[in-house]
């Protein structure tokens, strides 16, 4: 494994302060998809589950393919409830499917998929008329508190220069826009059918201690060596406690297609 190593170390971190968002997008894909309890539904990279529970509770047979070991086990547990859910600790790439899918879905993972079979090796797994979903969040701080963005700005020019956000809003940026669309066209290239794009934005409210446990599921951030890491995480700290809390406004983007 490359950076994704990092989710496998911080497990708790990341069920507790990543997102679960919210309810529409899977009202959206299974609606899409018109996913019965007779059917079999893929997920790709379902970390700790965060994304897994709408679709375990359709009823359909629900199976999550996971490389991280500990997130496997964890995730496992979580679900232990639920006949309909299983769990296959492997790469996508190294994963053996005993059948094809109606629905294959992942939630902020499908990029850690090789390209050059990413799309591909999907379409191979599904049935005539299956879907894919894929989508990512993209976090922003809010502009509401500005002095407290303006702060952590600069501690991003100061130990992180290369993730710098743009001034303008999110949904503004060339950099989003063009991401989007490149992922549209990849999606319909690959030969996907009837093809969907949505996006979807909520608020989260974290104080300095829970914003500095969502940085640690952050594998870019933890990445960075301690000597690094560690300061630049205390100023965040400390400048988030002046200010109470940090809003981060949540922004998914889905992209959907069929296969025929």
């Amino acid at each position: 494994m490359g950076n994704e190593k990092y989710f496998d170390e911080n497990v708790t971190q990341y069920d507790k302060f990543r997102p679960t968002y919210g309810t529409k997008i899977f009202e959206d894909i299974l609606s899409y998809s018109s996913i019965t309890k007779s059917g079999k539904i893929l997920e790709i990279g379902c970390g700790p589950g965060n994304a897994t529970l709408p679709m375990i509770k359709t009823g359909a047979e629900v199976t999550a393919v996971e490389i991280g070991e500990n997130l496997s086990k964890y995730t496992a547990q979580k679900f232990s409830e639920y006949s309909n859910f299983h769990i296959v600790n492997c790469a996508f790439e190294d994963f053996s499917a005993p059948t094809k899918y109606n629905l294959i879905f992942s939630a902020t993972a499908f990029h850690w998929i090789k390209p050059d079979m990413s799309y591909s090796r999907c379409k191979e797994l599904l049935t005539d008329g299956g879907v894919l979903a894929v989508f990512w969040n993209t976090p922003r701080i809010s502009r509401k508190n500005y002095d407290l963005r303006q702060e952590i700005e600069d501690l991003y020019q100061e130990y992180m220069p290369d993730l710098q956000e743009g001034k303008e809003p999110l949904l503004e940026s060339e950099w989003y826009k063009k991401r989007c669309d490149d992922l549209n066209r990849t999606l319909k290239g690959a030969g996907y059918l009837d093809c969907i794009f949505k996006i979807y934005q909520d608020t989260r409210s974290f104080t300095a201690d829970e914003y500095i446990g969502l940085l640690h599921t952050y594998s870019d951030h933890m990445a960075l060596p301690p000597e690094v890491r560690t300061p630049f995480f205390e100023k965040i700290h400390s400048a988030i406690k002046k200010h109470k809390t940090i809003e981060i406004i949540d922004t998914v983007d889905l992209h959907m297609g069929h296969i025929f």
